[in-house]
């Protein structure tokens, strides 16, 4: 935010009524959750130790008072829940009478129209449970798409694409340079995490040696390498060069890109830390 309303070595220059704009949206979503938890405590839902997250029983019963008509529509809105909920357990219920039935039947030797009419109730009810598990199970896959397990694959699409797209129609350096970057970034962090699991698999049998995190060394000097080659190159071809090609070519973008994004993931130092931590728990 402050970047862009600065504007300093920016392509686009100063930016503030964007930044403004960035901030208030996310204002308003965290106002939002917050005024929804407070007119909506029924709905907070539990912690994973079983305490509600919500309002304590005092102040619920204040709020009870004055909320007035709102909580009584929460109100008809619980026992509808419970209504639904009974229902449902007396489907249940019978269900395993039935079941119960047809072990009856079996055990005392009951002709065979009374197991089969017997037999085709639990067919229905097996249908009927089978329906309601398709729609118990569409309904997930849709809260699946729409709501948070995959809300942030969709959003760094989109924004990916929109990149694409302004490059596409205004030519501008920058929204190369960050859709360029935001691709080559993946294959850098996927590649430092897999040397980081050699961190404490080389040299096991010498106690001098083991504790050297030769993954994160490899990861860290791999980065410095790749950046150290993008400068060089950029400052070769580039700037020292015939003048074939500009500084907002292809190969000038990709060039910073490639340093910014993939050596950048590569030699990250906030998980050089993290890795440091952990190797000196693991071996004080």
């Amino acid at each position: 935010m402050v970047v862009m309303m600065n504007g300093s070595g920016t392509e686009l220059g100063s930016q503030v009524v964007p930044a403004l704009f960035g901030y208030m949206i996310g204002l308003h979503c965290g106002v939002g959750t917050k005024v929804s938890s407070w007119l909506n405590p029924s709905l907070v839902r539990f912690d994973d130790g079983g305490g509600n997250v919500g309002r304590s029983g005092n102040s619920r019963q204040r709020h009870r008072r004055d909320s007035g008509g709102s909580y009584g529509r929460r109100s008809r809105r619980n026992r509808s829940l419970t209504a639904t909920k009974d229902s449902l357990l007396k489907e249940a219920s019978s269900t395993q009478d039935v079941d119960n039935t047809v072990k009856s039947n079996v055990m005392n030797g009951n002709n065979n129209n009374s197991i089969a009419n017997t037999s085709t109730i639990v067919n229905d009810n097996n249908g009927l449970q089978h329906t309601k598990y398709i729609i118990k199970e569409q309904a997930h896959q849709l809260s699946k798409v729409f709501y948070l397990e995959n809300l942030p694959f969709l959003i760094v699409t989109c924004l990916f694409l929109s990149y694409i797209l302004s490059d596409t129609l205004s030519n501008i350096a920058f929204y190369r340079f960050t859709w360029l970057s935001s691709l080559l970034t993946p294959p850098g962090a996927i590649l430092r995490w897999k040397l980081s699991k050699l961190n404490g698999t080389i040299f096991q049998h010498s106690r001098k040696w083991k504790w050297v995190p030769y993954g994160t060394l490899m990861a860290n000097v791999l980065g410095s390498l790749v950046s150290i080659s993008c400068v060089a190159t950029y400052q070769h071809v580039v700037v020292n060069g015939s003048g074939s090609y500009s500084k907002d070519g292809w190969l000038a973008v990709f060039l910073k890109a490639m340093q910014v994004g993939f050596a950048g993931s590569l030699s990250t130092v906030s998980t050089f830390v993290k890795e440091i931590v952990d190797i000196s728990k693991k071996y004080p």
